[in-house]
Order: C-alpha cells, then structure tokens, then sequence
C-alpha cells in the first residue's frame, strides 16, 4: 500500500492546483494552498506470531514484488490506523486470524527500494487463538521451527534479518522466541496539525474516493493513492548517567516542554541515520543510535527513539532552531511528566530503570 512516488506526478493532492514546487530530496510544496507533498520512507507493519516455538510464515501470491515467496503476515500502514492496528489487519487478511498485538518483537529494520524512498519494518509479536487459513492474496501458510523456514525462498532480507535475529536471542535454537524487546512503547498524542487528507488525484487531478485504511481511488483515471504515517526517529545523548533533553519553543508542538531530539526520516535514511542527524542539527552534540530505548505512535506518526554516549562534551550554542533551552538531566533533576513532551516521560522512565541514567 505504497504511495506512487511524489516526485513524478504533476498535481497538488490536497487542491489540485498543478503549481507544485521542488523542495529538497523530492519533496515539493504546492504554491496555491501551501501544502507539501513529502516524500518520506514507507512504513511496514508485520505480525510475528509464534506458536510452541515455531513462527507463522504465509506464502506471497500474485503479488507485484516477491510472488511465491514467504514471509510473516504484514503491510504498510494507511494514515489513519497506528501500526499495532496495521499488524492486526495484516495479519486477519494474510491469515485469516484475528490477533493481540504485544509489543516489538525486533528493531525497525529498513528496506532498500528502486524509488530510493525505503521502507521501515515495525515487527510486532502477536498471539491468537485461531487457526490461520490462507487469505485472497495468500498462496499457503507454515508454522516453521528454525530449521524448518525456506531460508532460500523468504521474499525480503528484511525478512531473513529479522527470523535470524529472532533465532539469535532465543535460549534455544531449535525454536523461535515469543518475548518482545524490553524498550518503552506506548501510543502518544504527538500534538501536530492534522495532515490533510488528499481530494484530487496527483495523476490527472481528478476527484479522489476513500475506499480503503488511507487508500483513495481517482473517479476519473482509476489510480490509487496511499498516504502513510510518517516515521520520525531521535537520539537521547547520555553522558556520565544524565541524559540530554531540549525545551521546545513557544508555539510548536509541545511548546516549553521538555522533548527528546528527534524529527522526519528522509528519502534513503534508516531510523538510525535520522536521529543521528536530527540530534545534530537541533543541538550540536553527534550521539551514535546505539541501542533502541523504545517506540511511539499515534494515527499520522511514529517515533523510534535510540540512546547513545555524547561524543561531545557540551550542546552548541548555534543548533537550537527547535529548542529555547538545552539541558543535562540526571534522575534526581529530571522533569516531572507533565513538564515533558510525547515520547519523553515514557523514555526517561526507562532509562532510569535501566540504570542508564542515575
């Protein structure tokens, strides 16, 4: 359920208006209402379900990439539903099951894609009582042990990423795991303006029909339209047990509250790469995205947020575009909850619990 690539198509989504101007990376902005057409990696949702040890494999039909192939029950994630919900509805059309979705089963992996956007994979661990059944666009579906999957015939390396993975934090090899990650998940409201939703084909500029979870259809040329949630990613800098967080300023989203670092992923970039750049660009310390500290979402967003140690010493004083204030906190100093913003009270939490903040 991937968006035609914004770059190539010639009208403005939200007015029509042919008036669309190149941006950076793809982006274009429309000169008439405003609005820009972003040109954001794609996001996946997958659910992993494990029963006694062996994982749910479902076998792609006539599909457009990976025909034949296997690989978990999952898909992107239309605007308007957060990716636990996308993994539900995956899962109900790949497998006939209706599931309960936990928490991550692996990091957010990252697929490379010939439109040079990419995909981010969110893999959920899922549980259900039903008996799965190949659905409309599934050929045959397989509970596999580890030596039991189709190692040679898995659609993606994504998807050999992620069961080797699996198999690699599993006390025994013979089978699969069915814990989640211990990082901080919650959904979050994240306090920006609604994204507005495409009337006019990008295509023909031709009136839009919603038919599906973030699917339109054109009324006059019959093509589809697909808007996605957006992921964002971020990096909380440690140093010597305190964490670095910013004060964000009067009149954005979360004005003079406490946030963690964070902002879009761009065409081409791994979640990593954009919390490594985001830290950067709003604070001037340059922090590795070590280790996953959690995963937030609402309807139109998500947000990965990774820890690092600071590889410099103090912020600088010219990279404050988003925050007022810039500040070391330890656990004694940290902010009460109501004084911090989205992701952070969640992912504070959890590094003081993790002893990686004192």
């Amino acid at each position: 359920m991937g968006t035609p690539d914004p770059s190539t198509l010639p009208y403005c989504t939200v007015c029509g208006s042919p008036r669309l101007v190149e941006r950076y990376l793809g982006h274009r902005r429309c000169e008439a209402c405003g609005s820009t057409r972003w040109r954001n990696p794609l996001p996946v949702a997958e659910a992993v379900l494990v029963r006694d040890g062996r994982v749910l494999l479902v076998q792609r039909g006539a599909v457009e990439h990976g025909a034949g192939k296997w690989v978990v029950p999952g898909g992107f994630i239309g605007l308007g539903e957060t990716p636990p919900e996308a993994a539900m509805r995956e899962a109900g059309e790949e497998a006939q099951v209706a599931v309960r979705v936990g928490g991550l089963a692996a990091a957010p992996r990252w697929l490379a894609t010939k439109d040079g956007r990419g995909h981010v994979l969110l893999s959920f661990v899922a549980t259900t009582d039903d008996e799965p059944a190949p659905g409309e666009d599934t050929m045959d579906i397989r509970w596999c042990a580890p030596d039991e999957v189709p190692w040679d015939a898995l659609a993606f390396p994504t998807t050999e990423a992620l069961l080797r993975g699996l198999v690699a934090r599993s006390p025994d090899a013979r089978r699969f795991p069915d814990d989640a990650l211990d990082i901080a998940t919650a959904e979050v409201v994240s306090g920006r303006a609604r994204r507005p939703r495409p009337r006019f084909c990008a295509r023909c500029s031709g009136i839009l029909a919603l038919l599906s979870v973030g699917g339109w259809r054109c009324t006059r040329c019959d093509t589809w339209h697909y808007e996605n949630p957006r992921p964002t990613a971020g990096v909380l800098a440690l140093r010597d047990g305190h964490v670095l967080l910013g004060k964000r300023r009067p009149g954005t989203a979360g004005g003079g509250l406490w946030a963690v670092p964070s902002g879009h992923a761009e065409p081409g970039e791994t979640l990593e790469e954009t919390g490594t750049r985001e830290l950067f660009e709003e604070t001037g310390v340059r922090a590795a995205a070590e280790r996953l500290a959690g995963l937030f979402w609402d309807s139109e967003h998500f947000e990965a947020v990774y820890t690092g140690p600071a590889l410099d010493t103090e912020p600088a004083a010219d990279h404050r575009p988003e925050f007022t204030d810039l500040k070391w906190f330890d656990r004694a100093s940290m902010p009460p909850a109501e004084l911090m913003h989205h992701s952070a009270p969640h992912v504070t939490a959890w590094l003081v619990r993790q002893g990686l903040v004192r």
